[in-house]
Order: structure tokens, then C-alpha cells, then sequence
């Protein structure tokens, strides 16, 4: 990782210690000792249900899937295992979510589908006479998670409201986004707090927790952050389970997938190579003082 993505895991991490440690789920201590690399069959039986991560874990832009990753969901179906798509995807509304995870072969339903997006409809009717409108940087099937809390996405919101759910912003939108935020009052809403995602190829990129934390440190605009590894995602995870279910979280992020999994009382299982670089997860894991329960093999 580099030190901007380093910094802002370490501040999501600072957040939710001091925040909302009261929400933090009978918390595991982080792992001390070295994980082991298992296969998912090793592990079936240690575990009711299993949450998995989609970009970057599972598939990948397009109708790409990772090598393994249909193996292993068949064999939860064919076991009889709960599974959950935990994703911080906010492109789109979670059966749209989960019609398009079916359409690479992972047939989750849309209860099964627990997306970052789909937060914002219980923080906007928290929050009571909300703003109706947003400027909005992201996927254009993203307004549709915003028309599903009354938010309008217009270029200039009346209310200094800006909601971000990927990196797809020009230098023209950047600028406009940080006039918006540099309004008194203003309101910075992150609707995917991933900070880099990697590519098919295997390189990675800064997303839009990335474009996020500039624009937040261009305007110091007051910033909500919503999914992974955050706590309202886990307790939504957790309420569609039986309460004394064992969950695994699979995922491919140390500061989302694996942390979040800390936060929410989970273990977890990392798989490297995709978001974390085998030549960097000594070093990854040290900054961050983070370490999966397992190193999953494909």
C-alpha cells in the first residue's frame, strides 16, 4: 500500500474505535499468530454461514470470475451453508446487486445481497427533513439508490450535498464537487469506502474512498462513511442470520474485509494476491496491525 492508502484505512480505523466502539461486536483480538493457508473445504464444517465480498474476491469487471470462486459457492449451496454477498458496491440497488452476481454464476438473492448503497436509506430517514437532493459522482445506475431514499441527483444541490460511490470524476466534476463541499454546512456522503480495488490483470487502482478522502481533505466537509468495515453493514449482516450462527467473512481488502470482520465479531479469510500483493502483506499487515484468521487458497 502507499501512504495515502494507509492513511485512510488507519483513519477508518480511528473512526470506529472512537465512535463506535459501543457497537463493535464481542471483538476478536486480532490475530497474533501466523494464519493458515487452508482450502474452503478445510474449514466447511467450522462454519454456518459464510459472507463473501464480490469485486476483486469473487469476479471482477465484466462476466470475469476468479479462478475457484464458482468451486467454492458450490460447494456452500451443495452443503447447505448460508451465504451472504457483503459488498461495497453502491452502483446500484441489491437486487439489481444480486441479478448481476447470478449473471456470473453466484445466484444470490437480493435477501442474501447486503450492499454499502442500500445503507443510506436507513441514515437519511435517521436524520428526518434530509436533503432531497445530491450532487452525485459515480456509475449512472448509482441515482438509483439515491431515488430510493427521495434524493434527487442534480448539479446543484440547494442543500451542499455530494454523494460518491466511485472514482468516475473529471478534474471539471472534482473542482465543482469541492465548491459544493466548501459550503457552509456541507455534507460529504461516501457511498463506497474502498480505497483501491485491483484489476483483472492485477494491478490496482484508487477508487472512491480514495476520491473520497480528497475531496473530504479539499473541503473539510463533515463525511459519513457507508459499508465495510464500518459497523451498520455487520449489523445488518447479522440480523439476516441466526443469532448464534458461525460466520466466516472471505474477502480480498485487509482494511475493509478483514478489519470489518474484527469489528463485527467475525473471523475471517483473506485471499491474496488480488487486492493485497503476496510481496506486500507482511508489510500491509503490520501497518495496519491487522491479520486474517485464515490465507484462503483458490
Amino acid at each position: 500500500m502507499d501512504l495515502f492508502e494507509i492513511s485512510i484505512y488507519k483513519r477508518y480505523q480511528t473512526i470506529i474505535e472512537k465512535t463506535f466502539l459501543s457497537q463493535v461486536h464481542d471483538p476478536v483480538f486480532l490475530q497474533v499468530r501466523e494464519p493458515h493457508h487452508v482450502h474452503l473445504s478445510d474449514i466447511l464444517d467450522k462454519y454456518d454461514a459464510f459472507c463473501f465480498d464480490g469485486y476483486g474476491t469473487l469476479y471482477n469487471r465484466g462476466s470475469f470470475v476468479y479462478p475457484g470462486a464458482l468451486e467454492w459457492f458450490r460447494m456452500l449451496r451443495a452443503s447447505g451453508k448460508l451465504v451472504r454477498l457483503v459488498t461495497n458496491a453502491a452502483s446500484n440497488t441489491d437486487d439489481v446487486l444480486a441479478a448481476e452476481a447470478d449473471a456470473r454464476g453466484f445466484d444470490f438473492t437480493a435477501e442474501e445481497t447486503i450492499s454499502s448503497g442500500s445503507l443510506l436509506k436507513e441514515f437519511v430517514s435517521s436524520r428526518g427533513n434530509f436533503a432531497s437532493e445530491a450532487y452525485y459522482i459515480g456509475r449512472a445506475t448509482g441515482v438509483n439508490v439515491l431515488a430510493t431514499c427521495g434524493i434527487s441527483a442534480v448539479e446543484n444541490p440547494e442543500t451542499p450535498v455530494v454523494a460518491v460511490s466511485s472514482s468516475t470524476a473529471t478534474d471539471e466534476m472534482f473542482a465543482h464537487a469541492v465548491e459544493i463541499l466548501s459550503r457552509p454546512g456541507a455534507t460529504l456522503l461516501v457511498l463506497n469506502s474502498d480505497a483501491w480495488a485491483p484489476n483483472i490483470d492485477g494491478s490496482r487502482i484508487p477508487v472512491s474512498g480514495a476520491l473520497s478522502e480528497r475531496l473530504r481533505l479539499a473541503s473539510g466537509a463533515t463525511t459519513y462513511y457507508f459499508g465495510k468495515p464500518f459497523p451498520a453493514i455487520w449489523n445488518r449482516v447479522r440480523t439476516s442470520l441466526p443469532e448464534k450462527a458461525r460466520v466466516l467473512m472471505i474477502g480480498d481488502t485487509l482494511g475493509t474485509d478483514v478489519y470489518g470482520a474484527y469489528v463485527a465479531g467475525f473471523d475471517s479469510a483473506l485471499v491474496i494476491g488480488r487486492n493485497v500483493p503476496a510481496e506486500d502483506l507482511r508489510a500491509d499487515e503490520a501497518v495496519l496491525g491487522v491479520r486474517p484468521t485464515y490465507y484462503l487458497n483458490p
